[in-house]
């Protein structure tokens, strides 16, 4: 007859649930794995719906690839502790992996479907997780690239900040460099070209009612508008930028005789809100789980 830490250790293989729930469980099924098994299971989606309401702005940013698709996503967890953890990090993975099998190109594209069959599985396979974990978790945002076109390069900072660079021809020590600007410098597009009109437009605007309150001849404020502009640009576009192991060059010279198609960055957590919670309630809350 098998013990109760053997029994502990046979449910938590089984289900990845903390002790305390495997405890739980196998009290509530009278040391019947399986019974208890079922009962985790079907009571896990209760706890996962309890779950969701809570603020998830921690989490990580994760860059996945395989041969032939990459994926750059967002995940958000309640707190730093359990994004750190590597059960956490391990179904990051997991869901990259299920995405990567769809069609999808973006977390809008699944949701819009008709056809709910990927989204149900990957709610599910949250939902597990949610359970194990003891903290709401949110899929935020994903965007999936074919890496079979073009030359794909994605590098993440701690987690915390992720880039993806899509290149004409294949480089990847350039694509790397790239990124790591782009994580770095948070530019708002590859050129002046692709820059929108109106946010040109904006930083005119907000340079011209600074320059009215000084009284200088129309001639120079124009030339110091030139020059604000000409400057917002050059501190903006990722091809003008200072090259952050260079500041002597530009990507535009690095480039030489390949082409950035586009660029994406995630930063963990941007615009979302955040609760304000000591650690040491942090920690409580954990245990009372």
């Amino acid at each position: 007859m098998a013990s109760e830490l053997d029994l502990l250790k046979q449910l938590r293989e089984i289900t990845g649930a903390g002790v305390m729930d495997c405890k739980k469980y196998l009290k509530k099924s009278n040391n019947d794995v399986n019974e208890a098994v079922k009962l985790m299971r079907s009571e896990e989606g209760i706890k996962a719906d309890k779950k969701s309401s809570r603020i998830a702005a921690e989490g990580i940013v994760y860059f996945h690839s395989n041969n032939e698709k990459s994926i750059l996503i967002e995940i958000n967890s309640e707190t730093d502790f359990v994004a750190r953890s590597d059960d956490f990090v391990s179904y990051v993975k997991e869901c990259c992996q299920k995405i990567l099998q769809t069609q999808y190109s973006d977390l809008e594209s699944m949701i819009a479907d008709a056809n709910k069959v990927y989204l149900e599985e990957i709610e599910e396979h949250k939902k597990s997780a949610i359970a194990k974990l003891g903290e709401n978790i949110v899929i935020r945002r994903f965007n999936t690239f074919n890496t079979k076109e073009h030359c794909v390069v994605g590098y993440t900072h701690n987690y915390k900040i992720g880039a993806v660079v899509i290149l004409e021809k294949n480089d990847e020590a350039l694509g790397k460099d790239i990124c790591m600007q782009v994580v770095a410098s948070n530019p708002i597009s590859v050129d002046e070209k692709t820059i929108d009109e109106s946010v040109i437009s904006n930083e005119k605007d907000i340079y011209k009612a600074e320059l009215n309150k000084i009284d200088k001849k129309e001639d120079i404020k124009r030339n110091i508008l030139e020059g604000k502009i000409k400057k917002f640009i050059s501190d903006n576009t990722l091809l003008d930028q200072p090259f952050i192991k260079d500041n002597s060059l530009t990507l535009r010279k690095l480039l030489k005789d390949n082409t950035i198609i586009s660029f994406h960055r995630f930063q963990l957590g941007e615009g979302l809100e955040k609760k304000n919670e000591d650690f040491a309630k942090e920690v409580y809350g954990q245990i009372n789980k």
